[in-house]
């Protein structure tokens, strides 16, 4: 039986919000399996390197705003070389298999050295690891100022990239983030010079979507993601916010600031998005396939 891994759950409606699809959070193990042929349990386990500092003020972030800033008092910087020692040391003193190398933030893509140095190191040691890179597709000219770095990086075997685009729209964006309208156009257009680099890339959505026109809104972001790749929607997780205790506190604060999370049933989205929307758009053959298997190149 063919299995509808870009589906939802049965009775998805009355389930908890963490439990609403099939398969949650299919990346990065099933891409890291799928390009370097294995089984998705021996990448399953994530070494993370959370970068501190970001360039949006998201009001659903899970990272505390007093700790998600350039403050050496609450972090410290490390070489490439200590944070691949301290995944190696990590990877032996696990009990399950760790292949994989997360950069997350914050926004790692704010310094994308960090991206050029882990891998080198990476690929000086021989270490045979999936490197995934988390961004915010807010910083194009940071990417550009290392592109003769990045150009080689970027499509190799063991790299894939996701972007998070903050809303469907420009006004969510703005309500999302605390950024100025107008940069929202800057994310398709960093969306597009990585997949222009021949990128293993990947889209997160929180399913976040202020009321009214829902459908139609999410409708004209599938036509921009199309725009920049047919088959881009197809590679879009969407997120379910929960309410980590660090998330909580962006709630609380945000709304203060007049930027409440929406209000609307995060399962609706879902529920527009896996079974209203991408049917009206891709073949059953598409919708049966993991994420990492629908090809963009």
């Amino acid at each position: 039986m063919v299995v509808k891994f870009l589906g939802l759950s049965n009775n998805f409606q009355s389930r908890p919000i963490e439990e609403v699809k099939k398969l949650e959070f299919q990346n990065p193990a099933y891409s890291a399996a799928f390009r370097f042929g294995g089984d998705p349990r021996n990448y399953s386990k994530v070494f993370t390197i959370q970068v501190s500092g970001c360039d949006f003020d998201c009001n659903y972030c899970y990272v505390p705003k007093q700790i998600n800033v350039a403050n050496p008092e609450l972090g410290k910087y490390f070489s490439a070389k200590e944070i691949i020692g301290y995944f190696l040391s990590a990877k032996e003193k696990s009990k399950e298999p760790m292949n994989v190398i997360r950069i997350s933030g914050g926004n790692p893509t704010i310094i994308p050295e960090v991206i050029v140095d882990v891998y080198n190191e990476i690929k000086n040691q021989g270490l045979d690891v999936y490197l995934w890179i988390d961004s915010n597709l807010s910083t194009q000219k940071y990417l550009e100022n290392l592109e003769g770095n990045l150009k080689n990086i970027l499509n190799q075997k063991n790299v894939g990239v996701v972007g998070c685009f903050k809303g469907i729209c420009k006004e969510d964006f703005s309500m999302l983030t605390g950024a100025e309208s107008k940069y929202y156009q800057r994310q398709f257009e960093t969306a597009k010079w990585f997949l222009e680099h021949r990128t293993d890339f990947y889209v997160y959505l929180p399913a976040l979507v202020y009321k009214g026109n829902i459908e139609e809104k999410l409708t004209m972001f599938i036509e921009r993601l199309r725009g920049l790749n047919k088959n881009l929607p197809l590679r879009v997780e969407v997120l379910e916010i929960i309410d980590y205790p660090g998330a909580k506190l962006n709630f609380e604060r945000a709304e203060k600031l007049g930027r409440p999370i929406p209000k609307t049933d995060q399962r609706m989205v879902f529920d527009i998005w896996y079974n209203k929307l991408l049917p009206k758009f891709y073949s059953q053959e598409y919708l049966n396939k993991y994420c990492c298997e629908i090809s963009l190149y």
